[in-house]
């Protein structure tokens, strides 16, 4: 995580689902280290508590509440009249208040053979077990969240030795990481934010594993064996050329399960899987014919 020295200032805004989108947007371009969407339960009422929290989707994720209240942590230098439409509250939160956090509500979770911990647990995994440590970064992406806990449990349940893994909108890398650390030859990470881009390359080198993170497709080369994509549904139907153009298979998550017709038409030259589904989201994995 990068330093502020005294704290942090942490910002919340109300918002419906139709915005919830452009307004993380806006805070990570103001320079946000982390953005989360939660549940507004003063809006939701009885029903918010049943809705589950999403924890660490990117910015430009689709919650999956009409009410949503954003909370963003900004250094103390942060510029806020770049934001003079928009209606927050703000507090103030120490640095060594927004460590413990981090550490106290992130425990082990299991995926397989996958455990995902905090970088500093005292977790004894087994020996048949594949550890995946975690620091808090600049850009979440742990498993809490449905959409990257299916990615998980997919490549938890293969066997990726030898091949070339590609992940599209690497976020904090924990994707691209666990394919390397379950044999891949190769695994190059994708993001445009270069906070990400950064963070995910620290949490390789943290796991052992050599990860390359690029900014766009653009600069992607080769063929993959696999490319996993957790994104969004629109984002993904973009992008079908050009994975289509790369990979043998694709893994797609980030969408909901109303959208996986959508996505699958975008992607006429794979035969897909029935869906995995897991709290509303879904996961698309389908084979080049």
């Amino acid at each position: 995580m990068p330093d502020s020295p005294g704290g942090w200032l942490r910002l919340s805004a109300a918002s419906d689902a139709d915005h919830a989108d452009s307004i993380a947007e806006r805070l990570s371009d103001a320079g946000a280290v982390a953005v989360s969407l939660l549940p507004n339960h003063t809006e939701l009422g009885a029903h918010a508590a049943t809705s589950g929290d999403v924890l660490e989707p990117a910015p430009a994720q689709m919650p999956l509440w009409n009410a949503v209240r954003i909370q963003a942590l900004l250094p103390l230098t942060t510029n806020l009249s770049a934001l003079p439409t928009l209606d927050f509250d703000i507090d103030f939160l120490a640095d060594e208040d927004w460590s413990e956090t981090w550490r106290n509500s992130f425990k082990p979770m299991r995926f397989g053979r996958l455990v995902v911990l905090p970088k500093e647990s005292c977790f004894e995994s087994g020996s048949q077990d594949v550890p995946l440590r975690l620091e808090p970064g600049l850009a979440f992406g742990t498993g809490s969240h449905p959409s990257t806990a299916l990615c998980l449990n997919w490549l938890a349940g293969r066997s990726l030795v030898g091949q070339r893994i590609l992940d599209v909108g690497t976020g904090s890398g924990v994707l691209a990481i666990v394919a390397a650390l379950l044999g891949a030859k190769t695994a190059m990470g994708v993001d445009h934010d270069p906070q990400a881009r950064r963070a995910a390359v620290e949490n390789a080198r943290a796991n052992g594993v050599a990860l390359t993170v690029v900014k766009d497709l653009q600069e992607i080369h080769g063929h993959f064996d696999v490319a996993i994509a957790n994104i969004v549904a629109n984002t993904l139907c973009d992008m079908a050329p050009t994975l289509t153009a790369h990979a043998d298979t694709v893994v797609l998550s980030g969408i909901l399960e109303a959208q996986t017709e959508q996505v699958m038409s975008a992607f006429p030259a794979f035969h897909f899987q029935p869906p995995t589904v897991q709290d509303g989201w879904a996961l698309l994995a389908g084979c080049h014919v």
